[in-house]
């Protein structure tokens, strides 16, 4: 089973293929800030190395890092649970439900991953920060 990761900055978009076939987009993410951005690179891979449950950053405080799947190409960076509407170190941020779901899909499998670039001003998907509840129209309730 051939599984991959396609992460594309500019469209803030995640997909998650096996044989060719999307299961799961994500859109609801955030990344690398200024100083720290998130590496960009094709060909690359999920290190089988270093994958793990219940992770703590050995650079960052021992800051908790939950469904951790480090990058073949820079295993500083990661996949993991974190606030999707803070930019990050240098990892990709998820919400708990698609770290679970990604950390449990990867498994023990082999993943190819890219991550494209160019890299965009904003480093949190527009649609990861909740929008303020819009004014209603005069006469409605």
């Amino acid at each position: 089973m051939d599984r991959a990761i396609r992460v594309s900055l500019p469209n803030y978009k995640i997909e998650v293929s096996e044989d060719g076939v999307i299961k799961k987009t994500i859109t609801k993410f955030a990344f690398g800030r200024d100083g720290h951005h998130t590496p960009v690179f094709s060909n690359g891979a999920l290190s089988m190395a270093k994958r793990d449950r219940d992770h703590h950053s050995t650079i960052y405080n021992a800051a908790s890092m939950p469904f951790a799947l480090f990058f073949e190409q820079d295993s500083a960076c990661a996949f993991h649970q974190g606030d999707v509407a803070k930019e990050s170190h240098g990892c990709i941020h998820l919400s708990e439900t698609d770290a679970h779901w990604l950390f449990d899909w990867a498994a023990h499998f082999p993943v190819k991953l890219d991550i494209l670039g160019p890299y965009p001003a904003v480093h949190v998907a527009p649609d990861s920060v909740a929008k303020p509840d819009q004014p209603k129209s005069p006469g409605t309730t």
